[in-house]
């Protein structure tokens, strides 16, 4: 046990600690502050005010009762639309009496004055009232049309797609109130820290072996059996190192992510018609920031892995980033696309995600225990 604390200690040695603290920094500064200190970014800021009131109003989901007093809000919000558009001369010449009369201008004869009107009520003035019908509407489109917005936008399905966007459609599921932006902001930052783990974890991990390597030490260690030992527990070491730090790094993460005032939604299902999700699992924002910080383990598993059988084969820094980066950079890419940006979607077969990571794990590490084998019975 002391071998393998002795081993962290040099893992986390001051100017290891330092150089992980520049990286944590600059991408925070690059990739991840602005998602913090700007959300609700611009027009996101209404459609995530719509969704709070839903959710102060009517809880995680609403019935078709609590529905249909939504649509009555909006429709007194619109005659209070209808009354400030009264005061607009160009308004009152075109002949229009009401917002939904307004907002279906296309074929009025004063188009232009209009479309004008709307520009400046919209972005000069940022008329809140305005700003919330335009999201009420999305927010009542998407749920009265749930049947269109709750599958793979017109892609061809298979039949166990189809079954499970039926069974979403029939379910109290998608009157959520958990809305497409909340999810895009948290995809993010959990990606942030995907990142982080995928150039921090080798930066930590890389000169466990290599410096061993370049000196002979290991040669040494070889002479004896507590000597040919110290390769696993240098493994054990690195994959400790590599946990503390994911748990620091998602530690910061949700500390910060309490800015964003998005917990509200902890218990709200991410199968909802604004979320943008169709899922293959009935679970909750909540559960699915727990399976994404569960995943975020399960790739600093798989990079540590990777960064110990590379550092074990190479005796230079220089050699071991080189083979590393473009392994790193397209586990990077598939992540960013599909691995965490798509966790439980139904664009993809249900098991087939979990499946490529469980791969990914035996491979990574298989190698290690090839290599632990060889050392094992190396020759002097």
């Amino acid at each position: 046990m002391n071998i393998i604390f002795n081993e962290i200690k040099k893992i986390f040695r001051p100017v290891n600690v330092a150089i992980i603290i520049l990286i944590t920094a600059v991408i925070w500064f690059l990739f991840m502050t602005f998602n913090i200190e700007n959300f609700p970014n611009g027009s996101d800021k209404y459609i995530y005010d719509v969704s709070v009131k839903i959710l102060n109003e009517y809880g995680t989901s609403m019935d078709k009762e609590e529905f249909e007093d939504l649509k009555k809000y909006r429709e007194k919000r619109a005659k209070e639309a209808s009354e400030y558009l009264l005061t607009k001369d160009v308004f009152v010449k075109s002949g229009l009496s009401t917002y939904d009369e307004f907002v279906n201008r296309a074929e009025n004869k004063s188009v232009e004055k209009l479309d004008e009107l709307y520009s400046n009520i919209m972005f000069e003035e940022n008329n809140y009232l305005f700003w919330e019908l335009q999201e009420l509407d999305y927010a009542i489109d998407r749920y009265e049309n749930k049947d269109f917005w709750i599958g793979l936008g017109g892609l061809d399905e298979n039949q166990a797609q189809k079954q499970r966007h039926e069974n979403i459609r029939n379910s109290d599921a998608t009157y959520s109130t958990l809305n497409f932006r909340i999810m895009e902001n948290y995809h993010a930052l959990i990606f942030g820290i995907t990142l982080l783990i995928l150039i921090c974890v080798p930066t930590l991990v890389i000169p466990i072996f290599i410096n061993d390597n370049k000196n002979k030490v290991n040669y040494i260690q070889y002479s004896s059996k507590t000597g040919r030992k110290l390769f696993e527990k240098k493994i054990v070491a690195s994959i400790v190192a590599s946990f503390v730090l994911a748990t620091v790094q998602l530690g910061i993460l949700f500390v910060v992510y309490k800015a964003n005032n998005t917990y509200m939604f902890w218990d709200c299902n991410i199968n909802s018609a604004i979320s943008d999700m169709a899922s293959w699992y009935d679970i909750t924002f909540g559960q699915y920031i727990i399976l994404s910080v569960i995943i975020n383990y399960i790739i600093a598993f798989i990079t540590c892995m990777i960064s110990v059988f590379i550092s074990s084969k190479t005796s230079t820094y220089i050699s071991a980033i080189g083979i590393q980066i473009p392994i790193l950079f397209a586990f990077a890419i598939w992540l960013n696309n599909i691995g965490m940006k798509s966790l439980t979607t139904t664009f993809y077969p249900k098991y087939s995600l979990g499946v490529i990571y469980l791969l990914l794990i035996l491979v990574s590490v298989g190698f290690v225990i090839k290599r632990s084998k060889k050392e094992k019975i190396a020759d002097i």
